[in-house]
């Protein structure tokens, strides 16, 4: 941890920081949100996998603070991803965390809030 914080912080390296920090197996949460904001300049795609580990740890923790965090971070994957290949797969992400969290009401509405589901997918059209 001390390598990747090093190298971020101190020398400003952030490729170096990123590399160090998926070699070593970083744990650290705050140290992994902080190398995925500066890292997303760089290459934003590459931090949709950091970002979803983070938003599934957040949603293992209970009270409305980590379900906010969630919910923004569910919001900057979408923004980052979109016009991309992996827009689709976000918004499947999110489709998926919606259905397995469905019995927790407060996850919904800070989803509804940061990262409102597809109109599509709400509410689907029927031909009559």
């Amino acid at each position: 941890m001390e390598a990747v914080n090093f190298a971020h912080s101190s020398l400003g390296d952030i490729h170096l920081a990123w590399s160090l920090a998926h070699t070593l197996s970083l744990n650290d949460d705050r140290l992994w949100a902080s190398l995925a904001k500066s890292y997303e300049k760089i290459d934003p795609l590459a931090v949709l996998p950091v970002l979803s580990r983070l938003v599934e740890h957040d949603l293992n923790e209970t009270g409305a603070r980590h379900y906010i965090v969630a919910a923004r971070r569910l919001k900057k994957m979408r923004r980052l991803a979109a016009g991309s290949s992996e827009a689709s797969h976000v918004d499947d992400y999110i489709k998926d965390l919606r259905e397995t969290h469905r019995r927790r009401p407060r996850v919904q509405r800070e989803f509804d809030r940061a990262a409102p589901p597809l109109v599509a997918t709400q509410h689907p059209r029927h031909s009559g």
